[in-house]
């Protein structure tokens, strides 16, 4: 999966909040991306079986997919905390850099760094 697709099913993810679904003018407009392109992400991601997707109605995550966007979440937490807890990086820059880093690593190296992140907490606070 691209992290282009990746950032779209994130955010179906955090749109769809009470699964009630996601529409594709909201999905566009918080992506500042066509509708044009949206409608081409969300054929991909439907092929994927990651979505359910039809025209004029609310878009859901599938069980695949609420797994898949789950994860990418736990990256996006894993990069925030990282970036604001841990380098104190400056707080108007916290979520453009945690957008571009999460999608940027293997799965392997998103688990060397929490588990890194947790040490490093425990002993700060031990």
């Amino acid at each position: 999966m691209t992290d282009s697709l990746e950032e779209y099913l994130y955010t179906i993810y955090v749109l769809s909040g009470n699964n009630s679904g996601a529409r594709v003018t909201d999905i566009a407009n918080r992506m500042e991306v066509t509708k044009a392109s949206t409608n081409n992400a969300l054929n991909q991601l439907k092929e994927q079986g990651l979505i359910n997707y039809e025209k004029y109605k609310n878009i859901t995550l599938t069980k695949e997919g609420i797994v898949r966007a789950k994860y990418i979440e736990r990256r996006h937490e894993l990069f925030r905390k990282f970036l604001k807890d841990i380098i104190k990086t400056d707080e108007n820059l916290v979520e453009e850099e945690t957008e571009k880093l999460a999608h940027c690593i293997s799965c392997h190296t998103a688990a060397k760094l929490e588990k890194f992140i947790e040490e490093y907490m425990n002993k700060i606070k031990g």
